[in-house]
């Protein structure tokens, strides 16, 4: 534990847990085959009539261009071929087949099945938020006999904006009915940091060797792995 006030954080009455997927609860980043879906995902893009400045901007990282892409349809900034809504839901459901055929050999983190089988254990409600898909992270909590363990996944097909915009974390809070102060978010990037602040809720980081990259002065505490959160949930 790398913050000594963490056992007082953890102490406090949090009625809903929040936790990025990917890296902060599950490795699924090193088994899905990114660049494969980038060459699926492109050219469907490009045809929809999507700024060719985007590809530039985006040569890599598909969540990205997805995102980037989100944001101008919201704002008007180009008409696709086909309806808005329609061209997200194809963009994402061609990064969702990729991540489904990764995530049955994606492995948790160390302590994740067990921190989240503590957190049901003690009828503590849990969310996940994510860039992924809902249906990746649900057959992945499927395969490990974990669906019991989670009241709502709000996930890229819900066709919010990403993180770092709060909506997803906003709508998470508003179908648990809990208040952003009551709240707790663990995640491992400065996008979750940022997505956690700006709703209002506290941010817990997962940094796997790596604290600089959830920005340990923004996170209220950084742990090394779920595990490690757990001991300190386990203490207080």
């Amino acid at each position: 534990m790398s913050d000594p006030q963490s056992s007082l954080i953890l102490d406090r009455s949090i009625q809903l847990w929040m936790f990025d997927f990917d890296n902060t609860l599950v490795a699924l980043e090193e088994t899905v085959d990114w660049a494969a879906s980038r060459v699926e995902l492109e050219p469907m893009l490009r045809e929809a009539g999507c700024p060719a400045e985007l590809f530039a901007q985006f040569p890599r990282g598909n969540l990205g261009l997805y995102n980037a892409v989100l944001k101008r349809l919201r704002a008007g900034e180009f008409t696709p071929v086909i309806a808005p809504r329609e061209l997200l839901q194809r963009a994402s459901n061609i990064i969702e087949y990729h991540e489904l055929a990764g995530v049955d050999r994606a492995r948790p983190l160390p302590g994740a099945i067990e921190l989240l089988t503590e957190l049901a254990t003690r009828r503590a409600p849990v969310a996940i938020v994510t860039s992924n898909s809902s249906r990746t992270v649900y057959r992945w909590l499927a395969r490990m006999r974990l669906v019991y363990t989670v009241r709502v996944v709000v996930g890229r097909d819900s066709l919010m904006e990403l993180k770092p915009a709060p909506e997803m974390l906003l709508h998470a809070l508003a179908r648990c009915g809990v208040q952003a102060q009551a709240a707790l978010f663990v995640g491992d990037s400065d996008a979750d940091r940022l997505a956690a602040q700006a709703a209002g809720v506290r941010i817990i980081g997962i940094a796997r060797g790596e604290p600089a990259r959830i920005g340990m002065g923004g996170a209220d505490a950084v742990f090394t792995s779920p595990a490690e959160l757990l001991r300190a949930l386990r203490a207080a």
